[in-house]
Parts: C-alpha cells; structure tokens; sequence
C-alpha cells in the first residue's frame, strides 16, 4: 500500500513540475543584425526665440528587427554614427546652447553648443551620447528625444538638424 501511495506521489509530483513548464514557444534567434536610422529635425526659429522640439525614436524604426524586436537584449553603436548640422540657403545662422536631452531621463543630455554652419559631430563624447540614446531607447522601446536650441536671428529656409544612428543589435 506504501509504494502504491509513493508511487502516486511520485507521479503526481511529475505531472506538476510538467505542466508548470515555459508556456512560450521556443523562438530560434538569429545572430547580431546590424541596422541605421537617420532622424532629423527641421530647423527654423523667430528672432530670439529658444525652440524646443521632440523626435520620438522607437525600437521598431529599425526594420531589420521587426520580428524579434521585442528579444533584442542590447545595442551596440557604430562608429558610423554620426550627428550633423546641414545648413540651407544663405541666410546667416547662430544657433546658441544647442541641446539635446532624452525626455525622460534628463541625465541623458548633451551640449552642442553654438552651431553656425555645416557641423559634424564624430567625436568620442558625440558617439558616448548616442550609445546612451541607444541603451534608453533598448531598455524602454521607445524615447523622446528632445533639441533646443536659441536663435537671435530669424531663420526661414530651414536647415536640418540629423542623427544617423548605426546600430548593431544583441538577442
């Protein structure tokens, strides 16, 4: 009678720990997938204005990982990254205390400072900035990334502001 009710123990022990398994399916993950987003902002300006605008950058811009968005584990930013300024048409432009800043996280900012023409930034500290863009923008899908800028002078034609992010993605 003992080994009978051991017995059944035994095996209703096993059922358990058998139906308490992963319920996901098991998915075959690819190796690192290398992809870049370009995301601008349009630049213009009042005279004496300070400006503030937003660019929502979303895990799900990058179309390489679209279907395995949601198992990317980290980014790894390229040192084909870059952040540039393209000036357009003749007008004469001085932008002041350039910033850019994630929206929810304000230790992630970074001072451009003045810009006045055709500027690219590929510095170490530019890519460092990025790279933590990158690691906020993995761990949360999706972030605001907020420019301000000043400008004395009226800017018209707009300029653009861009950011080319090149990234390399981990599972």
């Amino acid at each position: 009678m003992k080994r009978k009710l051991l017995f059944l123990f035994v095996f209703a022990v096993g059922i358990l720990v058998w139906s308490c398994g992963d319920d996901e399916p098991k998915v075959d993950l690819p190796g690192p997938i290398k992809d870049s987003k370009i995301y601008s902002y349009g630049i213009t300006a009042p005279a004496g204005a300070t400006v503030t605008l937003d660019k929502t950058l979303k895990l799900s811009d990058f179309t390489a990982i679209e279907s395995f968005e949601k198992y990317v584990s980290k980014g790894i930013l390229s040192t084909e990254s870059y952040i540039d300024f393209i000036k357009v048409g003749s007008e004469n432009i001085e932008l002041k205390d350039v910033t850019l800043q994630v929206k929810s996280n304000q230790k992630i900012n970074y001072n451009l400072g003045t810009i006045t023409g055709n500027t690219k930034f590929i510095l170490l500290n530019d890519l460092n900035f990025l790279q933590q863009v990158v690691n906020e923008m993995v761990s949360k899908k999706e972030i605001v990334l907020q420019l301000k800028y000043s400008s004395d002078n009226i800017i018209s034609t707009e300029s653009n502001l861009n950011l080319k992010i090149d990234i390399t993605f981990d599972f």
